[in-house]
């Protein structure tokens, strides 16, 4: 069970156990419920365990503005077509409402480069498409707007913004360097959801706090569920200039218990 849920909000399995732990501050338990069959499974994982030059495997596709997507040493690589607003993304039909998402990214750039995952997505890409793209989303980030470090995010009509934002890490985020992200959304209630995340070295033990946490209100993106979306960002403009890949292997999502 640990596994699975600590720390976070996942209530699953024996109840005594749970008060157990809740007791001894071993989770943050929101809710408990003997019957909650749901609680706790793992809905989807990918290791992009494919051979070299591989396409990102079903049921991944293009959403908006992807100049390259490929996979490499078991990592799915992209890169963004330069435009005023350098943002590729990736998306796949797996339903998510109350999840917790893991998964590990590098960066090769680090001066110029974002990772984002969304979750409650709702297949769309900024303004460009119909519908406009939707959904909560975890952004981890060098140091290309000053702010290294993980954020929560949301786009509402194609509009993208930043909800929330950790302290900057230590130590200092590096290129080619393995990081792992932890982040949970879930309907705290009706009217608001908290999401929640943490960015550390994969090499290191995971920290106990969550760097950033936050409850957002916006109608449109309450008790709604949706896909995924992986988005590499770049703040490079100029036509050619992007090379540098974003990396993400290892995702999991797991499923949260509502309150």
């Amino acid at each position: 069970m640990r596994s699975l849920c600590a720390p976070g909000w996942l209530v699953a399995g024996s109840l005594g156990l749970l008060h157990a732990a809740a007791h001894a501050g071993d989770v943050d338990v929101l809710y408990v419920d003997s019957f909650e069959s749901g609680c706790g499974n793992l809905v989807y994982a990918e290791p992009f365990a494919l051979g070299d030059g591989s396409a990102w495997p079903s049921p991944w596709s293009v959403l908006g503005n992807v100049a390259l997507d490929d996979v490499q040493q078991s990592r799915a690589r992209l890169i963004p077509s330069p435009t005023n607003y350098s943002l590729a993304r990736m998306g796949a039909a797996v339903n998510t409402g109350n999840v917790e998402v893991r998964f590990t990214l590098r960066f090769e750039d680090l001066a110029t480069q974002g990772v984002g995952f969304y979750v409650r997505q709702n297949g769309g890409y900024l303004g460009v498409t119909m519908p406009h793209g939707q959904g909560y989303a975890v952004f981890a980030e060098g140091s290309f707007r000053g702010l290294p470090g993980v954020g929560v995010w949301k786009e509402i009509d194609g509009v993208e913004m930043q909800i929330a934002h950790s302290a900057p890490p230590s130590p200092a985020l590096a290129a080619n360097t393995g990081y792992r992200v932890r982040y949970q959304v879930l309907q705290a209630n009706p009217a608001q959801t908290l999401s929640r995340a943490k960015l550390w070295p994969a090499a290191d033990a995971e920290p106990a706090a969550w760097q950033v946490s936050v409850l957002d209100n916006s109608a449109v993106l309450q008790n709604i569920s949706g896909g995924i979306g992986i988005d590499s960002w770049s703040n490079i403009q100029s036509p050619g200039m992007i090379t540098a890949h974003t990396l993400v292997d290892d995702v999991e999502l797991v499923s949260l218990c509502a309150p």
